[in-house]
């Protein structure tokens, strides 16, 4: 496939649209929500359906293990790190409250995360608030964006255990400066939790570069494999540090009548029961972008957010929700007189596919700038210049 460094080549662009049968039938955008699968990996998913079919799960599953285990590489390749520190997990929460959960934190333990934290990983907090004792500490936007980075190294102190946050929101476009987190968690002496479920796929991603000891991720959004399936990520700091909250026949060996003996890899965090077609399909999908590019896959995506982020705010009557930081291709936005699933549901009668964003989902952050509800808008480096046109025309004549 042919590229050029600031994105993917008109050629390339359309081979990749030629392999996703999606685009064919309407307008995605809500690939921050669930991206559209490309042909290589439907084939793969479809033969290894037709081998559990036609074989039983146990020995399709035995004559596909040098795939199974090559998917591993395949992420290592990705992110960086070893293959042992990676596991399959059922989903990026799955395996974001497996391995928080399975960390020591006790009375007087604080953990310090950050204003647009994720719903679901700002709920486990609490309850650890709950249950264990321990103090959440939120850092502040920065004036210029993001998380600031004096206000969160000054939260931590002695009895701080965990830096945790997320490396996009899922409702603002914003990107946190990760790299520089991990900087002060490290020189703090400070394990540091990243989910980084709507980056990977979506910007350059490497656990090394950002000196994270845990990070999690999802198949389905901007990497384009299916749904039901993420991975974790865990560095052998980090898996130290933890007793797994859950054990299964996958995490241990029943060694002897009264003891087992515990893997000392990543996929202490999996379980037996998997579901191998999503396994190899999410492993696809990681070769699939390997293969086109990381940095021109994710240039294109770049192109295209600029694109739509430059003409959104000419449209009468649309106001973009994002904070004037942000640049990443989640783009939330509201139009007056209507509300959010109002709009949602105009454009998919036109086939064009949106999400909403609640205030439930980052409520620290919508809370404070005072939004109920935005529309949210994601394309894909696959995403047509034609289809981009398209929302603007369908958001004017709303």
């Amino acid at each position: 496939m042919t590229m050029s460094a600031a994105g993917l080549s008109p050629e390339t662009l359309s081979v990749i649209r030629g392999q996703t049968p999606g685009v064919k039938s309407r307008i995605h955008m809500d690939n921050s929500g669930s991206a559209l699968m490309a042909d290589p990996v439907i084939d793969v998913m479809q033969q290894a359906f037709q081998r559990d079919v036609a074989l039983g799960g146990y020995v399709a599953q035995a004559q596909q293990a040098d795939q199974l285990e090559a998917g591993y590489g395949s992420l290592s390749s990705l992110l960086g790190g070893e293959t042992s520190d990676y596991a399959f997990v059922g989903s990026a929460v799955d395996g974001w409250t497996k391995a928080f959960y399975s960390l020591p934190l006790g009375p007087g333990d604080n953990i310090v995360t950050a204003y647009n934290e994720y719903c679901s990983n700002y709920i486990a907090y609490l309850q650890l608030v709950k249950t264990r004792g321990i103090e959440v500490r939120v850092a502040r936007q920065a004036p210029v964006g993001a998380v600031d980075l004096d206000h969160l190294e000054q939260l931590i102190d002695d009895r701080t255990a965990l830096i945790s946050l997320s490396h996009m929101p899922s409702s603002s476009g914003e990107i946190n400066p990760v790299a520089k987190v991990g900087a002060i968690a490290r020189s703090a002496g400070v394990l540091f939790q990243l989910d980084a479920c709507q980056s990977v796929g979506h910007v350059p991603v490497n656990v090394t570069e950002i000196d994270c000891d845990i990070m999690t991720g999802t198949s389905r959004k901007f990497l384009r494999g299916p749904r039901g399936i993420g991975f974790l990520y865990i560095n052998e700091k980090a898996r130290a540090a933890m007793e797994p909250v859950v054990l299964t026949n996958q995490s241990a060996v029943w060694s002897s009548v009264d003891d087992y003996s515990l893997r000392d890899d990543a996929r202490v965090f999996e379980a037996w029961e998997r579901s191998v077609v999503n396994q190899l399909g999410f492993a696809a999908a990681i070769d699939y972008l390997l293969e086109l590019g990381v940095e021109a896959a994710t240039g294109q995506i770049a192109n295209n957010a600029a694109y739509l982020r430059a003409r959104l705010p000419d449209i009468k009557g649309v106001t973009v929700e994002c904070p004037p930081s942000a640049t990443s291709a989640i783009i939330t936005l509201n139009v007056d007189g209507h509300s959010s699933e109002q709009v949602k549901a105009a454009l998919e009668q036109q086939n064009i596919g949106v999400q909403t964003a609640s205030i439930v989902h980052t409520r620290l952050d919508m809370e404070e700038r005072g939004i109920e509800a935005a529309v949210r808008v994601s394309p894909h480096y696959y995403t047509s210049r034609d289809e981009m046109d398209g929302l603007l025309t369908a958001l004017d004549a709303l």
